[in-house]
């Protein structure tokens, strides 16, 4: 006589797998969210950094920094800095007295950074 058990997935062990998932996916999604908040932070911060370059040259021949400037064209057109990867960031520089400047970048995202030059503090 053969053996007629069948093998194979029950219904409560493929939910159970499932609960399962759901639970390590809802803890890994924050996390991973987490990652890519930071991520893109660090390259607009970056960004940012790299701008003072350009602002130290603006400065030596014209003996103060570039301000009033609204977006990444007219920061191009006074000074020659263009951000590393386009990615729909907006850059500017706040007015001042010319002894500083405030960049500020705000991401598609929501993700928005200040930076005072040229102490490298973040904007009250």
């Amino acid at each position: 006589m053969a053996d007629s058990k069948q093998k194979g997935v029950t219904l409560i062990e493929l939910l159970v797998a499932l609960v399962i998932l759901m639970i390590v996916v809802s803890f890994a999604l924050p996390t991973y969210q987490g990652y890519v908040e930071t991520s893109q932070e660090g390259v607009v911060r970056a960004n940012i950094m790299s701008m003072e370059i350009f602002q130290e040259d603006f400065f030596l021949r014209n003996g103060e920094y570039a301000n009033d400037l609204a977006n990444v064209s007219a920061i191009e057109a006074e000074i020659g800095w263009k951000p590393k990867a386009d990615d729909d960031t907006t850059y500017s520089i706040a007015a001042s007295d010319g002894s500083e400047y405030d960049v500020t970048a705000v991401h598609p995202d929501g993700l928005s950074v200040c930076i005072r030059f040229p102490d490298r503090e973040t904007c009250p």
